[in-house]
């Protein structure tokens, strides 16, 4: 399949992807993302870990799920910041709704970083933003088609690999088989897409 030009995002600070997993990242501060989810969004970090970097999540809007090593918290502005150490299976995203608090239908909104602060965690959202919004894009121009999801499914995991990022596979959370059973997956993309051309970072995408 012949490649799709990508959008030139150099100087675009913020991202905003539409419902249902409605969810806008500011990247304006080099040191931190900023990541809103409104009211209603069915985003999701989605379950993951990291090797080489410590997260933390401040929330500074709405209430947050935290789940943290199988253990759900809900976070909210004035909490702690949530220290995610590395190697624990972590995933956040808007608490469940409860029409009665009326804070609940607030805009969450969540301060992330990472140790060290090696610009790894910009490169990520830069490029996994990128590699969304055009792909979607492109649906809505072309028409989607089993074949280009299965390429943005190798970019993206070629993408976790190259920005230090394991997603939960299979169910199988972040023991050893779990662990394994990612790593042999993640070993599979990249090799396919070194083949292919298709590294999941692109000079388009990263910031000047």
């Amino acid at each position: 399949m012949p490649r799709r030009p990508r959008t030139r995002r150099t100087n675009q600070d913020t991202f905003t992807r539409p419902s249902p997993a409605a969810v806008t990242y500011d990247l304006s501060e080099r040191r931190h993302a900023t990541i809103r989810v409104p009211p209603g969004s069915a985003w999701t970090s989605g379950p993951h870990w990291h090797v080489a970097h410590t997260e933390f999540l401040q929330v500074l809007s709405g209430t947050a799920l935290v789940t943290l090593a199988g253990l759900d918290l809900r976070v909210e502005p004035g909490d702690d910041v949530v220290m995610v150490p590395r190697g624990v299976v972590h995933e956040w995203r808007r608490a469940d709704v409860d029409p009665w608090r009326l804070k609940d239908s607030e805009e969450l909104v969540v301060r992330e970083w990472t140790e060290p602060s090696d610009g790894a965690k910009e490169v990520f959202f830069r490029n996994l933003n990128g590699l969304i919004l055009d792909e979607a894009a492109s649906n809505r121009s072309e028409g989607g088609s089993s074949w280009s999801g299965a390429l943005l499914e190798l970019e993206l995991w070629n993408l976790f690999w190259r920005a230090d990022n394991y997603p939960v596979v299979l169910g199988l959370g972040g023991g050893w088989i779990g662990a394994a059973a990612t790593r042999v997956l993640m070993g599979a993309a990249v090799a396919l897409g070194w083949v292919l051309g298709r590294p999941g970072v692109y000079d388009e995408y990263c910031a000047r």
